[in-house]
């Protein structure tokens, strides 16, 4: 069993981000700029986001999961699916999951949330 716990929400940046840029007080290109190894990530490993993107309305707003931890190794920093996370976190190791939307049409990227996974 794994144990999720010190979830960190980024939903509130994400609101005053794009109320910016809804403004116009932030430009696109400075929102929209997902590296090409985020927007592979996001349509290889990524799941339907169930929502349009903020941006540019595309239907294809995908969620990816990234782990980072100093256990990790060389999977420290890649993209994984829930399942392999659980995987992972069973074996005793503490990995830090950071859940991403991706849009790959516009190149939107917003963190959404920091959670520790750990064996329970």
């Amino acid at each position: 069993m794994v144990v999720y716990r010190n979830e960190i929400s980024h939903q509130w940046e994400r609101r005053m981000l794009l109320a910016r840029w809804h403004r116009g007080s932030v430009k696109r290109d400075e929102i929209c700029d997902a590296d090409f190894l985020l927007v592979t990530a996001a349509r290889f490993h990524g799941v339907p986001a169930g929502a349009p993107c903020p941006i540019c309305d595309s239907e294809e707003l995908r969620v990816v999961q990234w782990i980072h931890g100093e256990q990790l190794g060389r999977m420290s920093g890649t993209a994984r699916s829930t399942e392999e996370i659980e995987q992972i976190a069973g074996t005793g190791r503490e990995v830090t999951v950071h859940t991403v939307e991706v849009c790959p049409v516009c190149r939107w990227n917003h963190l959404l949330k920091a959670v520790t996974a750990t064996a329970g």
